[in-house]
């Protein structure tokens, strides 16, 4: 699978996510941002390393496992 369609089948698992359960969203959204707060200010960046196969795998586990 192309680094494209990984980065799009994630999204769409982040989205089944915050429909199901927002703890696991909120999890998985800090383990594949660097997520940094700097007052009332919050900004991120994708960690690309972690936007793979596995953990989409992972993230799919999470969706099904919250219906």
């Amino acid at each position: 699978m192309s680094q494209t369609a990984l980065n799009f089948a994630i999204e769409n698992a982040f989205q089944l996510l915050a429909k199901k359960d927002w703890d696991l969203f909120d999890i998985w959204y800090e383990r594949l941002h660097n997520v940094l707060i700097e007052g009332d200010i919050d900004d991120s960046e994708i960690i690309e390393s972690e936007w793979n196969a596995t953990n989409l795998d992972l993230m799919l586990v999470d969706v099904m496992s919250a219906a």
